[in-house]
């Protein structure tokens, strides 16, 4: 290599180590703005979805509100005997479904039939009493008339002895004698009306067409006979038969619950939303129900009543100032108020009471958010799989 070359070399040599920190310096340039740029982006990305989903935070509370606090409810009626008996006949256990009027348990009969024959037995006793009564009054009314022709008779026997005693033509002792006799009809004649008026009020005391003695007896054996019906205790309605507390031999109370009916024709879902999503909630909204029992469903649903208050609201007087809570937050946590709903298909759906799950309503049937907030409430159906 000439002398030019190596020189040369040399040069190009100094010059890339004198170049090497600008270009150390030059990349991490490169590699800051590109941090930089990534670093923008991100942030930018992140206040976005955090501007959609504040925004959709707002509106979904209007347009299709969803709660994740609900609960399957259903009327539980409680069942227990009119009279009081010993249990003789069980026709059920726990957890057994029923129809309505189905026999549930029966009490022993005998005491009611015993009281049923007695009163019957009384009954055909007091419609005697009454014939008699009739038969007495008709007596006391001929005796009446026998008396009435007797006092006339004294009377008139009396007025011929005045007229004739005026005249000097007979004693005293007869004038007087007639005149007691005359007195003693007349007594006669009105202690006989009185039995007479006392009878006819006797018979006169009615129900509508029927005597009273006989309308009471009728009602003791209404009673009895209804009292032997109610010593079958049956369904009140279609359910479950569940808290069964009762064995062949106890001895049943007039009004203590043995068992419990689940009403399973009467389902209700039971929603608590926030107060601002009940704006425009109106009863005949869809809606869709998902259940944790039931992960990854969602079941169609229609709401029946919307909250009009809960008990913080409600005033009872006391005679005291009133109370005041202390507020913890700074921002008080949002009242909520029920929703009740009920499933469109039911029976497709094996419920539960006390079933809890989510609900999201659609106020709008076209509105902008309804697939938005549907696809939300899939994922969180989805999610009760975990």
């Amino acid at each position: 290599m000439s002398i030019r070359g190596k020189v040369h070399a040399a040069l190009s040599a100094l010059l890339n180590v004198l170049l090497l920190p600008l270009r150390l310096l030059h990349g991490l340039l490169r590699f800051g703005v590109g941090i930089l740029r990534s670093f923008l982006f991100w942030l930018c990305l992140i206040v976005a979805v955090i501007v959609v989903l504040v925004g959709y935070y707002v509106l979904a509370d209007r347009e299709t509100p969803l709660t994740t606090d609900s609960y399957v409810q259903a009327y539980v009626v409680q069942v227990a005997p009119q009279v009081a008996g010993q249990v003789m006949h069980v026709y059920v256990g726990e957890g057994d479904e029923v129809k309505k009027g189905a026999p549930l348990f029966e009490l022993d009969t005998r005491p009611f039939e015993h009281k049923v024959s007695l009163l019957e037995a009384k009954l055909v006793e007091t419609e005697q009493q009454v014939k008699q009564l009739y038969s007495q009054h008709a007596a006391l009314k001929a005796e009446h008339e026998r008396l009435t022709a007797e006092a006339d008779y004294a009377r008139e026997v009396h007025r011929q002895e005045e007229a004739i005693y005026k005249k000097d033509a007979t004693t005293e002792r007869r004038f007087l004698d007639a005149l007691q006799k005359k007195k003693a009809s007349l007594a006669s004649v009105e202690k006989s009306a009185r039995l007479i008026q006392h009878s006819q009020e006797a018979l006169d005391a009615k129900i509508g067409k029927e005597h009273a003695l006989i309308a009471e007896v009728k009602a003791q054996l209404a009673e009895a006979r209804l009292n032997l019906g109610y010593s079958g205790v049956y369904a009140p309605c279609d359910g479950i038969i569940t808290n069964l507390q009762l064995r062949e031999g106890a001895f049943a109370h007039i009004g203590q619950a043995v068992l419990a009916v689940i009403d399973t024709g009467h389902w209700l879902i039971v929603a608590n939303f926030r107060e601002k999503g009940l704006e425009r909630m109106r009863p005949g909204h869809p809606a869709l129900v998902a259940f944790r029992g039931m992960p990854g469903r969602l079941w169609r649903a229609r709401v029946l009543w919307v909250g009009s208050g809960v008990s913080q609201g409600q005033g009872v007087p006391s005679g005291l100032l009133p109370e005041v809570k202390d507020q913890t937050s700074w921002i008080p946590a949002e009242q909520r108020f029920q929703v009740r709903l009920a499933l469109e298909h039911p029976a497709a759906v094996p419920l539960r009471v006390g079933m809890t799950g989510s609900v999201s309503v659609y106020i709008e049937p076209d509105g902008r958010l309804n697939k938005v907030t549907e696809a939300v409430h899939r994922v969180i159906a989805w999610l009760y799989y975990l």
